[in-house]
């Protein structure tokens, strides 16, 4: 504790740094005497903003930067974050009683509540250093969910908290929440809400899918960089993971409205080399969370009665991207997602052999959908001026595309084959590599891949 007080900043922030990484080490030992702790370091809780000095700097409008200056002049409120990870740790100790537990969380978090409260009316009249405060605050309320718990659903090690301890993690969560909503415009604001609430998750356990609406309603705002989106999407993919038995009925209503302004993000025209990087990386974090979507067994949440509105704007952007030769990865992971719509909505498989047989989807109509809408995608990136199918990531794209297409044959069965004869018959193809391609798309799947490779190869 002396160190931890010392004199000398760097010898301070140092201390406080190895204290939290002491007391994670020895916490199972430390119950007895977690009330002392905490109570030597609580003057060392009080949260202090501090504004960069600009008087050096021309002035800059850009939020960014602002930001960027704030965060590297407070290098004090960086290692403070380090003392309130160890209060949530030493409050977490199995040999501390429940009640003394919700006790020292309480006696950490309630000061910052009412320190929250005295500033938002000084923060929403744009009061630099009040924002600032708030950005703190909201960090602090995260890190001492961290320091309780790194459990998650889901996660083999550990266990939820109890109620007791997740109520108050909602309390702080609500805390954020309202600061959130009356300071959503401000992009400092916002990344400590989001770094609150990927922490916070843990502590609040299943609470945490009543607040989704309003995280997704402050977070997402007009203001929203892709950048922003992109780690919000990362977010909820962790969360429908971590939730997925019980997220349906949450992720129902927060879907569509979601979706469309990941749409508007993606629409934009990009202003620049950075902005046109931070749009490719949405595009994969757009795919990738309509992925975990379907890996975790929510796929009928996409064409509920509440979103059937969307669903055409979500196959006709991902279709778009399955068509994005100039970025291969994410035409890879759009025929991923293709393959995984025809997979579950596609219904139980079909026989090609079997001319009697007649496709089943799970979703109306699905079949002659893939069929006329997915199959011509196959085409379309080959057929790109300076396509080479040797090259590693176009070869990844077409072993994609070859899944995709055997997975039609799975789920339509002779109405892809005769479709796709007559596709074939249109590129030019003769009737003896139409049979030796219908042959080996019915085959094995490696085999087919290596086929695809080849037959794209000679044209």
């Amino acid at each position: 504790m002396r160190l931890a007080h010392s004199d000398h900043g760097k010898v301070r922030y140092r201390a406080w740094y190895l204290f939290s990484r002491f007391v994670r080490g020895v916490k199972r030992r430390i119950g007895e005497v977690s009330q002392t702790i905490i109570q030597a370091i609580g003057d060392l809780l009080v949260i202090k903003a501090v504004l960069p000095d600009v008087n050096d700097e021309a002035e800059d409008d850009d939020e960014s930067s602002v930001s960027s200056s704030a965060m590297v002049a407070d290098t004090i409120f960086n290692s403070q974050l380090n003392l309130f990870e160890a209060v949530g740790c030493i409050s977490s100790a199995h040999s501390v009683p429940l009640e003394n537990k919700v006790l020292y969380i309480q006696s950490v978090i309630n000061p910052i509540f009412a320190d929250m409260e005295q500033s938002i009316g000084p923060a929403k009249a744009n009061d630099e250093r009040s924002i600032l405060q708030i950005h703190h605050d909201m960090m602090a309320l995260g890190t001492i969910a961290r320091g309780f718990t790194d459990w998650m659903p889901s996660s083999k090690q550990g266990e939820s908290p109890p109620d007791s301890i997740q109520a108050e993690f909602v309390r702080a969560a609500e805390a954020i929440l309202v600061s959130l909503e009356s300071l959503n415009t401000s992009m400092i604001i916002r990344t400590a809400a989001r770094f609150s609430f990927s922490r916070l998750i843990g502590g609040m356990g299943a609470q945490a899918l009543r607040q989704l609406p309003r995280w997704i309603d402050g977070l997402l705002t007009q203001r929203c960089s892709k950048e922003e989106m992109s780690f919000f999407l990362r977010l909820l993919e962790q969360v429908i993971f971590a939730f997925r038995s019980e997220i349906l009925p949450i992720l129902d209503v927060v879907i569509t409205p979601l979706l469309q302004r990941v749409f508007e993000r993606l629409a934009e025209t990009p202003t620049g080399t950075d902005d046109e990087l931070h749009l490719e990386e949405l595009r994969r974090e757009f795919l990738n969370f309509v992925l975990t979507i379907f890996n975790n067994g929510l796929g009928a949440v996409l064409v509920s009665g509440t979103n059937q509105a969307v669903f055409e704007a979500l196959v006709e952007c991902v279709s778009l991207f399955a068509r994005q030769a100039a970025d291969l990865p994410t035409a890879k992971l759009a025929f991923a997602v293709l393959v995984k719509m025809v997979s579950v909505w596609g219904g139980p498989d079909v026989s090609p052999r079997d001319a009697s047989a007649r496709p089943q989807p799970a979703l109306p109509g699905f079949d002659s959908f893939a069929v006329s809408r997915f199959s011509p995608l196959s085409w379309a990136i080959p057929a790109s001026p300076g396509f080479r199918v040797q090259d590693p990531a176009a070869r990844n794209v077409i072993y994609e595309i070859a899944t995709m297409q055997q997975e039609i044959l799975k789920k339509t069965g002779n109405v892809y084959v005769e479709a796709l004869r007559m596709e074939l018959r249109g590129m030019g193809a003769v009737e003896g590599d139409i049979d030796a391609y219908v042959s080996k798309l019915g085959g094995d799947p490696k085999q087919f891949k290596e086929f695809l490779v080849t037959f794209l190869g000679r044209g």
